[in-house]
């Protein structure tokens, strides 16, 4: 787990420090919840293998927000925040492997050290743009343009999720998806 911190950016220091905080480990199959709408998230989860997607319940079904991969933090971050109910769903899509560390101790780890005030800073603040991003793509560019941002800012989405989770995130069926792929070659 100390390799995924070091790649994460973190001097070797604090990858011993991260490394000993997030020591519980959990196993989840897919189609297993992290966390589920309606209960208040309790914990940061680094995703040592597998991957999860958030989604949302709505009158024409489930909607995929985003994708959290292998060697990538998770949370219901507003959730997690805030300490209320959760508007989201997170969940396996295949059988995966998380450390986690509880909201206790990361308010401890906060208090403690700088690095970790810097990392969440800029944590919330990639959150934030890559919301803000994300709005105005639905907004504002085609299925097409969308797509090609897709692949330009996440690549892995293209080579490690499944397309009905893509197409769900960029707001068209997999059937225009695989339309747009066509397009492309």
């Amino acid at each position: 787990m100390k390799e995924i911190f070091l790649k994460k950016g973190f001097t070797n220091e604090q990858a011993e420090i991260l490394k000993e905080a997030f020591l519980n480990t959990r196993q989840y199959e897919e189609g297993d919840n992290f966390q589920q709408e309606g209960q208040v998230c309790q914990h940061i989860a680094l995703i040592v293998k597998g991957q999860f997607r958030y989604f949302y319940h709505t009158e024409e079904g489930e909607v995929t927000r985003w994708i959290s991969l292998e060697g990538d933090f998770m949370t219901s971050l507003s959730s997690f925040i805030q300490q209320k109910p959760a508007v989201e769903n997170i969940q396996a899509t295949k059988d995966c492997t998380l450390a986690l560390l509880s909201k206790t101790s990361w308010t401890k780890l906060y208090a403690e050290y700088e690095f970790i005030r810097e990392f969440w800073l800029r944590t919330i603040s990639y959150n934030y743009i890559g919301m803000e991003e994300r709005v105005f793509h639905q907004i504002a560019l085609s299925a097409e343009q969308r797509y090609q941002w897709m692949l330009e800012n996440y690549p892995r989405f293209n080579q490690e999720v499944p397309d009905k989770y893509i197409a769900s995130m960029l707001g068209i069926t997999p059937r225009h998806l695989s339309r747009i792929r066509a397009k492309r070659i």
